[in-house]
């Protein structure tokens, strides 16, 4: 197998060393396609009646990816791309594989990684023992922990998608959809329930958590690419939502799917990824410690 991991990236930086480091070691290649264009390609959002305009740089991803690969990529395996499809929303990945990866990587495999997913060493080994086993042509990952406001809280994301694609020779892909699944569906799909990532995309920073809200609105309410998100679930859910007195239970932004998330519940430390442990230890974000719910400091760092 020659697998090429490919990041699509606006910004993510809060979490962007934790899942390099993580799969690091079973790829063979690393692509971090950066945009500085949200979804639809607009470049400024309307909340609550005011313009609110895209910055250049959200924060600050292209070094973050930089400043880890200069310290850890031993093997030369990340390279950083401007990313020319990054206003797509479908069919992005397809054009990227199509333009980018195939002609100039020509792997057998590629994997979709989004920058707030760390992977447990058992769940990707899982992920590339299926793949060595099995001719399907996408490999779907079960449904992750998706944490909440912190590490020590997470909810479950219960849509399935596919993290990895099995090329088979091809010089081309057919269209994807709003990731690496074939917008067709007529490819075979493989899962198995040990292939899951832990994502982090609602436990990061108030800013992460705040751009990831308006460019959903920007490309989902404004642009009419996907089901628009309540405009008022940054400040009223996210940020306010705290484990000891405010432990509301309607998580999912999307309007009139308010309970899609399950509520959040206590995460057990042990099952955390051995680099997330080690974050938490050396490094963890404020935001974490408004989300309540504090616990006597945790001393173990390795599985």
């Amino acid at each position: 197998m020659r697998t090429v991991a490919v990041y699509r990236l606006l910004y993510g930086s809060d979490f962007l060393a934790e899942s390099l480091a993580s799969i690091y070691q079973h790829v063979d290649a690393i692509l971090c396609c950066v945009t500085h264009e949200m979804f639809g390609g607009r470049r400024i959002v309307k909340y609550f009646g005011r313009d609110v305009y895209l910055p250049h740089d959200i924060d600050g991803v292209t070094s973050a990816i930089r400043s880890w690969a200069a310290a850890n990529d031993h093997a030369r395996k990340v390279r950083v791309v401007d990313n020319p499809h990054g206003a797509q929303l479908i069919g992005q990945l397809s054009n990227i594989v199509n333009t980018i990866v195939i002609p100039g990587f020509d792997p057998t495999h590629v994997m979709l990684v989004e920058p707030d997913e760390v992977w447990h060493p058992d769940a990707i080994s899982a992920l590339f023992e299926v793949a060595a086993t099995s001719d399907a042509d996408e490999f779907m990952a079960a449904p992750p922990p998706l944490f909440w406001r912190s590490y020590r809280f997470a909810t479950t994301r219960t849509n399935p998608y596919a993290v990895l694609r099995a090329l088979k020779g091809a010089r081309q892909i057919e269209p994807t959809g709003h990731a690496l699944a074939s917008a067709k569906g007529r490819l075979r799909k493989i899962s198995d329930p040990r292939v899951r990532a832990h994502n982090f995309g609602f436990a990061g920073s108030e800013r992460t958590a705040f751009w990831k809200h308006l460019t959903s609105l920007s490309f989902s309410r404004d642009a009419g690419l996907d089901c628009p998100p309540r405009e008022e679930w940054f400040e009223d859910v996210w940020r306010a939502w705290n484990w000891d007195t405010n432990r509301r239970t309607d998580l999912c932004p999307s309007v009139g799917h308010e309970h899609a998330f399950p509520a959040a519940a206590r995460y057990p430390f042990h099952d955390l990824p051995p680099v997330m442990k080690q974050r938490i230890a050396s490094n963890p974000l404020p935001e974490w410690e408004t989300a309540g719910g504090a616990e006597p400091v945790r001393t173990e760092v390795a599985a």
